[in-house]
């Protein structure tokens, strides 16, 4: 009978997954599509902009059914009302719909697209605790947001992490609210929203490659393969925040910028500072990128501009009106100093005692040069029993924070020494080139510049993901044309998916078993009470934290029990009962009861996964099938660009006398 039930719990949890699936494939799409269809952009440009228009028009739909209901059961209404529209909308345009799929760079786009969201839900499906180097919490964090404005918790709930609501924008957190609100607050469903919207940078990467290579066609396949196989990619699409949905807007509006710029199309100016603003309301790092483009908007591209005051109004309103359907409320409701002072970047810069140039400085270079290059002693930092746990945990600090290898352990430094040739042609460069030669570097200034703490592993990770994604997609363009340098960018490539992907994936696979603990429980010993006492396969005492967060109301309930026979003689045993109270009564005031009506815990969708083996398996069927077309692909460039002296002198001596 326990079998049966647990049985149809989890088909019932598959029906909410493909019915969410559903919605997000037609909602993110047809509402914006049937507005840009009628512009004169390109194929991928609609598909891109029509993306980027409806999960805006979602929010806005979805933030105007927060202000007007009080979170009773019939919010679910308007929601669906709005599901239903697009599905009209989508119907009206269908068409339109069928000739833009006529488009073969957008049926490869989408295709490579699914693929990719295929092989990322594969991984997520063994992961049954995020854990890696320092990251904590920010999953659970930003869930709690969600929860926040589907149950409308009351407006001063501390966010976990003792944030206020206003210290991260909130369009990411109402998108996965309103997929939310038609399915089940559930942890999967909200794993599968944020996976499929944090891949939708990919797209854009797509529409940027000639803009970054001035390549004739756009090489989606290998694009696919380095994102597939890129530990930043993964690790951030996984993981349940914000920064890579954000990468997305930054890398539309840029691809927008520069053909509105060279084609003087003023709905494209436009569009692009729109999609900046939506990117700020996703995470603020995307106000680096505002800055920087507004400032050569303003500088190189205005003056030249024909109606300039008409089209600067119109980029002014729409994005100063988008922005402030969040921080005009948010000041309303919480003043100017908690809308604006409350982001990390600024509590952080003011706690940090030392001198802001060298912060930078030091910063900067951090997210240059690997510890383990700067410091072999840095690998000390994350020692822990569990041999698999602490080279994951090391390879984690190479990659994430790390500008340069995050694009890979040889992509990094290919895109290095592109960007190296480029700088060395600089003096033949067009304005677009020049304008790459001056953003690149900006933005990597602009992007460490912002931020507050000191973090000796590096800060790439916090600002930087749109240039290492944007890295990826000019590797991708340019693929290298000697046979050594491919290899080494295959060989590279596994290394990267070996130490980066998959042993990532199989130590947050673990979990307590019979003849394994990984994740140690309460501890009796001499009079002493503690919990998380590291054991012979313990991993760090960050992954116990996130661990411990995944079943907090569980376990602190089963401590308590445990600890009742010594509570009334024992100090240590009540100072740790007390403790662990106030963990369960978070439940009440921080989530309102989500804890007590979910069993006590947090379940990822690698907890309904049989087997680890089965899901590598899966995902090893598919990295041959990568790693076949990428060697198939750099070949034919390798033997394209070979053959190209060959065809020039042929037809140079057809022309000649």
């Amino acid at each position: 009978m326990m079998e049966d039930s647990v049985f149809g719990l989890r088909r019932m949890l598959l029906l909410e997954l493909v019915l969410t699936f559903g919605l997000l494939a037609v909602c993110s799409f047809t509402p914006g599509f049937f507005f840009v269809r009628r512009f004169r952009w390109t194929p991928l440009e609609k598909l891109c902009g029509s993306i980027g228009l409806s999960l805006v028009v979602l929010f806005l739909a979805s933030w105007l059914v927060y202000l007007s209901t009080s979170g009773n059961e019939s919010e679910r209404v308007p929601f669906l009302c709005v599901s239903t529209v697009s599905v009209v909308l989508g119907i009206a345009a269908r068409r339109d719909i069928v000739r833009l799929f006529h488009a073969r760079r957008v049926r490869q786009a989408v295709a490579a697209y699914g693929f990719l969201l295929l092989w990322t839900l594969l991984i997520l499906g063994m992961i049954r605790s995020y854990s890696g180097g320092t990251w904590f919490g920010d999953w659970l964090e930003h869930f709690q947001r969600s929860l926040f404005f589907l149950h409308h918790f009351p407006l001063h709930t501390v966010i976990f992490g003792d944030y206020p609501l206003p210290a991260r924008p909130p369009m990411m957190n109402v998108l996965g609210t309103f997929f939310l609100a038609q399915s089940e607050d559930r942890f999967e469903i909200f794993q599968l929203i944020f996976t499929f919207l944090n891949l939708l940078v990919f797209l854009p990467c797509c529409l940027i490659m000639p803009a970054l290579a001035g390549a004739r066609r756009q090489r989606i396949l290998p694009l696919l393969c380095l994102f597939a196989l890129n530990p930043v990619a993964i690790e951030n699409a996984t993981y349940s925040w914000t920064k890579m949905f954000s990468a997305f807007y930054v890398v539309l509006a840029i691809c927008l910028y520069l053909a509105g710029w060279r084609k003087r199309d003023r709905g494209r100016m436009t569009a692009a500072f729109l999609a900046l603003a939506a990117g700020i309301l996703v995470h603020y790092s995307g106000a680096p990128y505002l800055l920087l483009l507004s400032g050569h908007y303003l500088f190189f591209v205005f003056p030249r501009r024909e109606r300039k005051w008409r089209e600067m109004t119109s980029i002014a309103a729409l994005s100063t009106v988008l922005l402030l359907v969040w921080l005009g409320w948010s000041v309303q409701t919480y003043g100017m100093h908690a809308t604006f002072e409350s982001n990390t970047a600024v509590t952080l810069g003011r706690q940090y005692q030392g001198n802001t140039a060298e912060k930078v400085a030091a910063n900067l270079f951090d997210s240059l040069v690997p510890a383990v290059l700067r410091d072999p002693s840095a690998v000390e930092r994350f020692d822990q029993p569990n041999t698999a746990g602490a080279i994951r945990d090391n390879v984690f600090a190479f990659y994430q924070p790390n500008l340069i290898f995050g694009m890979g352990l040889v992509g990094g430094p290919l895109v290095l020494s592109l960007l190296y040739s480029a700088w060395e042609r600089r003096k033949g460069c067009k304005a677009e080139g020049r304008f790459w030669l001056a953003f690149v570097p900006c933005c990597v200034l602009a992007g460490i510049l912002v931020v507050g703490e000191r973090d000796s592993l590096g800060a790439a990770h916090l600002t930087l993901l749109s240039l290492e994604v944007m890295g990826l997609a000019l590797l991708a363009a340019t693929l290298p044309a000697r046979r050594a340098l491919a290899v080494a960018l295959v060989a590279g490539s596994m290394a990267d998916f070996s130490l980066g992907i998959l042993l990532q994936a199989r130590v947050e696979n673990l979990e307590n078993t019979p003849g394994e603990m990984v994740f140690s429980g309460l501890t009796v010993a001499d009079g002493k009470y503690s919990v998380g006492e590291p054991g012979p396969y313990s991993l760090s005492g960050t992954a116990w934290r996130n661990w411990y967060r995944k079943h907090e109301s569980e376990l602190s309930r089963l401590w308590i029990a445990e600890l009742a026979p010594y509570v009334a003689r024992e100090a240590g045993a009540r100072q740790l009962a007390e403790e662990l109270k106030s963990r369960i009564a978070e439940d009440r005031t921080a989530w309102y009861g989500w804890y007590s009506r979910h069993g006590g815990s947090v379940e990822f969708l690698g907890d309904h996964v049989a087997q680890w083996s089965m899901v590598a398996h899966a995902e090893l069927l598919l990295l041959l099938g990568l790693f076949a077309g990428l060697i198939k692909k750099l070949w034919e460039c390798s033997a394209e660009r070979r053959e190209l002296p060959a065809v020039a002198r042929a037809r140079k001596g057809r022309r000649a006398p």
